[in-house]
């Protein structure tokens, strides 16, 4: 089992895709909260947006560790099964990783795993846990919990095993 936290980036302006004053504060207190459960992770990677750079850099101070991956294959029309690829090269049996992106990849990653369009949705700035059976091709997947900006508890969003596509 692979346990995948998927994270949307935290709001950002217009100006250079900088996080806006309020995304930053918002995603620290959910940053914050994730710390608190002290899930194992074992890698943090990011896309190259500087928006998605900087929550991830947030999440990183949060659990007080500095190393942030950027992967070209966050990036938003970058399908999911070569995102998936680029991280069974650097995972293991067990391992948890952050992947902080864009909404348009992360609700396509989703789609590859099974859930439906809508399901589950995944706001600015929120965490959510899938845990997979195998990289790069999944079988199997199991959302676990998500977190948002406004909570210090995760919700509950356990919706059955899914077949992934």
């Amino acid at each position: 089992m692979i346990r995948l936290y998927l994270i949307r980036h935290a709001a950002h302006g217009k100006v250079k895709g900088r996080l806006t004053k309020r995304g930053r504060r918002a995603f620290r207190r959910a940053a914050r909260a994730f710390a608190k459960l002290e899930e194992p992770l074992d890698l943090i990677c990011s896309s190259v947006k500087p928006h998605a750079r900087q929550t991830a850099k947030l999440l990183a101070r949060a659990l007080e560790r500095e190393d942030v991956v950027e992967l070209r294959e966050l990036s938003p029309r970058v399908p999911p099964a070569s995102l998936l690829r680029a991280l069974a090269e650097r995972v293991r049996e067990g391992a948890g990783i952050a992947l902080i992106g864009h909404r348009r990849q992360l609700r396509e990653l989703l789609a590859k795993l099974g859930l439906r369009d809508g399901e589950i949705r995944l706001r600015k700035g929120s965490i959510l846990r899938v845990d997979v059976d195998a990289m790069p091709e999944p079988r199997a997947c199991v959302p676990r919990f998500r977190l948002h900006h406004s909570a210090s508890e995760p919700e509950d969003a356990f919706l059955g095993l899914r077949r992934a596509s």
